[in-house]
């Protein structure tokens, strides 16, 4: 048993450069197994408990070997190393999707804020964020509105007691004091007929559909919107003047004398009646469509605020979606990361531990046991006697190799991985 020591002599003395033993150095190696195993035979007289002692004896002396022959190691691990490169490649994959979507998922948390913070900000400086926009087009919204409703109702009822007047209306000497004025226009209108009441009651719209029309053109600023403008303030100007003419007319025809002219143009410009209707509906449409536009242009500056605060809390919604995608994503990929972590960790445990070589060690293992048994074959002549040290050592070569799981020469080696 003591020549188990000097057993891998043989190999120690390879080369540095040579990775693998030359056929000649592992021939004798297995044959200093087998003298060894003979000689210990013959020594113990095949004895079947010292057999199973020195075949202990030979599986730690080569375990021991086994463990400190780097080269041997190293050609063994390759293929762990192999597959902890895979898989660290795999790792690195892994990691730079998931860094992607995390930083993904920063950028679109970082413009949620600056949504949010763009939306309480544009109340304060719409100006800011929204071309053209007052500090305050709410409140200057409504006291336009508040001013523009009194107006409407006064061009409402001028118009349509201004235009029974002109057109429909038959005065008479006590009818003189409300000329212009007639609080049952609308109801005499209609009294007269359905068309009558009709046109009566919807000429004040087409006084304020031209305002509209007005507030339009002035979007563009150019001078065929400039010269319509002016054509559309013209019209309006003729269409009172003929209302204020045909009242004047009327008036004047009641009062005239025999020797009064017939009633013309030169004698309605010098009533002043006549330029008083003109002005109590011109001048008075006019502050109208300054004032409609006015507020026209504050709606449009309040709703561009709103429709500001609106796409920005769509942004938000869409980017609170994309977050939750993108983190449905990162769910499976982290626990990937974890499981490629585990795979990993694994492997450099066994590359840090070491790998016994089976199919290296039952070479030897088998010359071994050729050499004890051929040493009893040789040294008893009792037949009987031989046959049952031979049986009894194979009973306990085979506990021997189930003992250290090491009967299955199909794979390679058995792994010792590092205990932490």
């Amino acid at each position: 048993m003591g020549s188990l020591k000097n057993i891998f002599s043989i190999k120690k003395s390879t080369p540095p450069e040579v990775e693998k033993p030359i056929e000649e150095d592992v021939k004798k190696i297995k044959l200093s197994f087998f003298e060894s195993g003979y000689g210990s035979s013959k020594q113990a007289e095949g004895n079947h408990m010292i057999f199973k002692a020195c075949l202990q004896d030979v599986y730690m002396d080569y375990k021991g070997k086994c463990r400190e022959d780097e080269k041997l190691q190293k050609e063994l691990k390759e293929p762990y190393v192999q597959e902890r490169s895979k898989y660290e490649i795999e790792l690195k994959k892994r990691k730079t999707v998931k860094g992607i979507i995390e930083e993904g998922i920063v950028n679109l948390e970082e413009k949620i804020r600056t949504f949010k913070n763009e939306i309480a900000d544009v109340k304060h400086n719409p100006e800011k964020y929204v071309e053209d926009a007052d500090k305050k087009p709410k409140a200057q919204f409504y006291l336009g509105l508040i001013v523009l409703i009194p107006i409407t109702f006064y061009l409402l009822v001028f118009y349509i007691s201004a235009s029974y007047s002109a057109f429909f209306k038959t005065f008479d000497t006590e009818q003189l004091t409300n000329a212009i004025f007639d609080a049952n226009a609308l109801t005499k209108a209609i009294d007269d007929g359905w068309l009558e009441g009709v046109f009566v009651a919807t000429i004040p719209f087409a006084f304020m559909g031209l305002g509209y029309l007005i507030h339009m053109f002035q979007k563009h600023k150019n001078w065929l919107s400039y010269v319509k403008i002016a054509t559309l303030f013209v019209v309006t100007f003729i269409f009172d003047a003929i209302l204020a003419y045909q009242i004047e007319k009327k008036i004047y025809d009641i009062e005239k004398t025999l020797n009064s002219p017939d009633f013309n143009v030169q004698i309605a410009f010098t009533k002043a009646e006549f330029w008083g209707i003109i002005f109590a509906g011109f001048v008075v449409y006019i502050i109208w469509g300054l004032v409609f536009d006015f507020i026209m242009k504050e709606y449009d500056n309040f709703d561009k605020i709103k429709t500001f605060i609106k796409s920005k809390r769509e942004e938000i919604k869409n980017c609170e979606q994309e977050i939750t995608e993108q983190t449905e994503k990162l769910g499976p990929i982290k626990e990937e990361i974890s499981g490629i972590e585990g795979k990993i960790s694994d492997l450099q445990r066994t590359i840090d531990g070491f790998v016994f070589s089976n199919k290296q060690y039952l070479t030897y293992h088998a010359e071994y046991v050729k050499g004890w048994f051929l040493a009893i074959a040789d040294n008893f002549d009792s037949l009987k006697r031989r046959d049952q040290l031979l049986s009894q050592c194979r009973v306990e070569e085979k506990k021997h190799l189930e003992e250290h799981d090491i009967a299955d020469e199909s794979y390679e080696g058995r792994l010792y991985k590092l205990i932490n």
